[in-house]
């Protein structure tokens, strides 16, 4: 007999099947959980039983409860409890169809080399184990856990069609201790920690309408994450206008510009814009001068059916929206990192 299943916690109700435990009916539905052992022996799968009848083979329960009576709720294993009736429980931790798990591994560094005066690329590969291997959305960030415990973010660089293979642009900043820590360790270690995926800006080709016209805004290491979600656009076929647009200082801190130059003569649906603030500092600089937001500006005279991916510091992602909506451009149609660790003020 079919029975539901209201996660309370999330709001959520889904239909297991008779016979099933919950763990499978929260796989058959798409969720996630941590697990172990599956035999309910590691215990790690904890659910708490709410409201509703189970059985649970290991550790044998049999369980009734109700809520109105105001009995206490009781913790089950998911791996090994079916449920006899409709149930209601609390399960933290759970991933709801679509999210990615985020994990903690070891990850091996395969290279580390210099692109620019400042500019590391640091190239990382995920365990082979299923257990242990991370799925990540083009666009989305790592940590990185230093043995000391300390930790920085940065944007992957690489797209996830790319499997096990990592990659990270890190500027090293000698004034800075932690900068100065993180490139030291990485040039001496044979393995890092990580935890991955993080970040809610991202990018999934098969979502986007044929319609959409993408504009990618990056400044400085910004780049790292337009080139993961571009070159996950590129791998599966995506044929929409995408307009890139990379914005620094100096002609030097345009540290891999001639790829973005090589997607653009490879594909049509292509356009790549480099522009530099401080001409006077990049003496053999011939290309676009100016701010970023000023760039975009001058080539869109409207935003119909736009999608822009802002990548950069608070202060250049603000400067764009801000001059964008005095075009009709609807703030609900960008999107940053920055909106989640520095909102906008009101």
């Amino acid at each position: 007999m079919a029975h539901k299943i209201e996660i309370e916690n999330i709001g959520r109700i889904l239909m297991g099947q008779s016979g099933e435990t919950l763990l499978e009916s929260l796989w058959r539905h798409g969720y996630q959980l941590r697990v172990g052992c599956r035999n309910g022996v590691c215990e790690i799968c904890e659910v708490r039983l709410i409201n509703g009848e189970i059985i649970q083979h290991y550790p044998e329960k049999h369980l009734k409860l109700n809520k109105k009576i105001n009995q206490m709720t009781e913790v089950v294993l998911a791996c090994t409890c079916r449920p006899l009736s409709d149930v209601r429980v609390k399960i933290e931790g759970l991933k709801c169809p679509g999210e990615l798990l985020v994990k903690k591994l070891q990850c091996d560094i395969t290279a580390i080399e210099k692109l620019n005066s400042d500019v590391y690329r640091v190239r990382l590969q995920l365990p082979v184990t299923a257990s242990m291997s991370a799925e990540f959305y083009a666009g989305q960030y790592l940590d990185l856990i230093l043995p000391n415990g300390k930790q920085a973010s940065f944007s992957i660089g690489s797209a996830p069609d790319q499997g096990r293979n990592l990659e990270l642009h890190i500027r090293h900043v000698p004034s800075g201790e932690m900068s100065n820590n993180i490139i030291q360790y990485l040039q001496s270690a044979s393995t890092v920690e990580v935890e991955i995926p993080k970040g809610d800006c991202y990018l999934q080709a098969h979502k986007i309408s044929s319609d959409t016209r993408l504009i990618f805004a990056a400044a400085s290491t910004g780049f790292a994450q337009v080139k993961s979600v571009v070159e996950h656009l590129l791998a599966n076929q995506f044929s929409n206008p995408i307009y890139i647009y990379w914005g620094a200082r100096v002609e030097d801190d345009i540290y891999l510009g001639n790829l973005p130059l090589q997607w653009a003569a490879e594909h049509t649906n292509v356009h790549f814009e480099r522009v530099v603030s401080e001409s006077e500092n990049s003496p053999n600089w011939t290309g676009r001068i100016g701010l970023l937001p000023e760039a975009i500006l001058d080539d869109f005279e409207n935003f119909d059916n736009v999608e822009i991916f802002a990548s950069g510091s608070p202060a250049m992602v603000y400067a764009l929206l801000e001059a964008c909506e005095e075009k009709g451009f609807k703030e609900e149609h960008m999107h940053s990192d920055v909106f989640a660790y520095a909102p906008r003020s009101k």
